[in-house]
C-alpha cells in the first residue's frame, strides 16, 4: 500500500524509509548491501557475488518485494515452484535455510512466523 501511495503522492517522510528494500529503475531490489539484479538473475551481498539456484533467487526476490508481509508456505509454493512439480511444505523451509546462510548477516531479516509462514522484516 505504501508503494501505491508513493507512486501517486510522492515519497513519504518516514524515518526508516532509507532502510526499506528498494526496487530501482534498473530492475534491482536492494536492502543495504543485499542487491538482487532481476534482469541478470544475480545476487550480491556486500559487493560479493553469491550464487543462487533459480528457486532460491525467486524466493528471495518474492520476500524482498513483499517486505513486511507474511507469505504462507502455500503462497510461496504456488508462486515459486512450477505447478507440475510436487513439493512438500518443508521444501520451503530447506530453501529458506539455504538463503539465510548465503546472505549472511541479512539472513536474520527473514523471519519465521510460526503457523503462518515467512517474511522479510526490517
Amino acid at each position: 500500500m505504501k508503494a501505491v501511495l508513493r507512486r501517486t503522492h510522492g515519497p513519504t517522510q518516514e524515518p526508516a524509509a532509507e532502510k526499506q528494500p528498494k526496487e530501482n529503475p534498473d530492475n534491482t531490489i536492494s536492502y543495504e548491501g543485499l542487491v538482487l539484479d532481476l534482469d541478470r538473475k544475480e545476487c550480491s551481498v556486500d559487493g560479493t557475488d553469491v550464487p543462487f539456484t533459480k528457486i532460491e533467487f525467486e524466493l528471495l526476490a518474492m520476500l524482498l518485494k513483499s517486505q513486511g508481509q507474511v507469505l504462507s508456505r502455500e503462497k510461496i509454493l504456488s508462486t515459486v515452484w512450477p505447478s507440475d512439480t510436487i513439493v512438500l511444505d518443508r521444501t520451503v523451509d530447506v530453501n529458506i535455510t539455504r538463503i539465510r546462510k548465503k546472505i549472511g548477516r541479512y539472513g536474520k531479516m527473514i523471519r519465521t512466523k510460526f503457523g503462518y509462514g515467512y517474511m522479510f522484516e526490517i
